[in-house]
């Protein structure tokens, strides 16, 4: 029998809350004749192979129950030639992506994320890849603070909005910034010093710190994201800046519009995509403008 929906859920999700989640979908589900077939993730990068193992079978719309992590590992068990529709349920520590869609958090605004997925209202939103490993991103791929800071936050048990505040503050005084060879849009050639650097298709990182105020991530456009290093009491300017959502005042931050990014980073392979850690010196990053579908929300154009 042929589904309706497949939900793919992250049972640690909120620290094992997300059952209420689930079963505020399952039981809005009940009451109409939509088919629907559970799929917990079990460990890390289950997402993805639970993704095609659905698609295999001819599975056309998925609700993620997560937050950005899963949404990344579904995401990466997608490729573009893939006809499905996402629909997400804010259930993470962090909910960018939900941000940027507009998506109310909370177990009590389920409902309101289910009416779209129901409705059948899709929009297409932009997606990153990286072209030598296919990785894809909804979010960033980013190198610098920001990748030490997931690494960290891997090892705290409890996690919260704060915790990415903590996590930046233990690394602001012994980062050591790198330096970058960078090609942007294809043409502009670069070398960088910087304490973090990356191509992002969000306004928000980390669970909700304001970086990239102007990211639209339906507009075909991803912003290249640079701080340059100018020493530690610009670094301590720089937190004070994100905190309050002025980044992009600053005068060592640069936003580069952009569709490509290739990134050589010869003396640094700690590199962050939507919070999951991968270990390479090199990435060549192109923007697909609405590579991906999802189930409402609210987008720029």
């Amino acid at each position: 029998m042929k589904e309706d929906f497949y939900i793919i859920y992250n049972s640690y999700a909120k620290r094992g809350n997300s059952k209420h989640y689930l079963n505020a979908i399952t039981s809005i589900l009940n009451t109409t004749e939509e088919k629907y077939c559970l799929k917990p993730t079990e460990h890390r990068g289950h997402a993805a192979d639970l993704m095609r193992q659905i698609i295999a079978k001819g599975g056309k719309q998925i609700i993620i129950i997560g937050g950005d992590g899963t949404i990344h590992e579904a995401a990466n068990g997608t490729t573009p030639n893939d006809d499905v529709v996402l629909g997400i349920i804010p259930a993470g520590t962090g909910n960018d992506v939900a941000t940027m869609l507009g998506l109310p958090f909370g177990v009590e605004n389920v409902s309101v994320c289910m009416q779209n997925i129901l409705a059948r209202s899709i929009k297409s939103i932009d997606i990153m890849t990286e072209q030598n490993s296919g990785r894809r991103s909804v979010l960033f791929f980013s190198y610098g603070i920001a990748a030490n800071m997931v690494m960290t936050m891997e090892k705290y048990t409890k996690k919260s909005k704060l915790s990415y505040y903590r996590a930046l503050i233990k690394h602001m005084f012994g980062y050591k910034a790198a330096t970058y060879q960078i090609v942007i849009n294809e043409n502009d050639k670069r070398t960088v010093t910087a304490d973090f650097l990356g191509l992002h298709n969000c306004i928000h990182a980390g669970g909700g710190m304001r970086l990239v105020h102007n990211a639209i991530i339906d507009d075909g456009l991803a912003e290249v994201f640079i701080v340059h290093y100018k020493g530690l009491l610009r670094r301590i300017a720089n937190l004070i800046a994100i905190a309050s959502g002025n980044a992009h005042k600053q005068p060592n931050i640069e936003i580069i519009k952009a569709t490509t990014l290739t990134i050589n980073s010869p003396n640094n392979n700690l590199c962050c995509s939507d919070g999951e850690i991968i270990l390479t010196n090199q990435l060549d990053i192109k923007l697909t403008h609405k590579g991906i579908k999802i189930f409402g929300g609210k987008c720029g154009k």
